[in-house]
């Protein structure tokens, strides 16, 4: 059976959001911002080829609001990742919602609300077993 490359989903795991943390104009398009601006660091460093194409990959399939299908285990196990991380640090995206978006506090519920439930969408069958119960609690929560 064919596993994960760990390096592969640590590179780009630290890589998926970089072009909106270096400009959040960016963020609708961040997955394919961030694929290019990955290869061109990678690259600086001399980072394998081969290895370039599937850090690439993971960072382009990594949104939950564009819904492409996960063909390796290095994209689900960055997907899950991100997903997982959203459930875990609840201050980040209410500080998107309020701070970066600017949202009045009905508009920003919402908003945190819609990208828990992409975020669990978007997760393998495996991790969303594993994290319905966390799901189910912050949803409760935040209703």
């Amino acid at each position: 059976m064919y596993q994960a490359d760990v390096e592969i989903c640590e590179v780009a795991g630290w890589l998926h959001d970089i072009a909106s943390i270096t400009d959040y104009k960016l963020y609708e398009n961040h997955h394919i911002h961030g694929e290019n601006m990955a290869e061109e660091i990678l690259k600086s460093y001399n980072y394998p080829e081969d290895k370039i194409e599937l850090v690439k990959l993971c960072i382009l399939n990594h949104r939950g609001s564009v819904l492409k299908e996960k063909t390796t285990k290095e994209e689900i196990c960055v997907t899950d990742a991100e997903a997982i991380s959203h459930y875990d640090t609840l201050p980040s995206l209410f500080y998107l919602a309020f701070v970066q978006r600017k949202l009045n506090i009905d508009d920003g519920m919402e908003f945190v609300k819609s990208k828990l439930e992409r975020s669990y969408n978007k997760m393998s069958q495996e991790s969303k077993e594993y994290y319905k119960t966390k799901k189910d609690l912050v949803q409760s929560i935040l209703s």
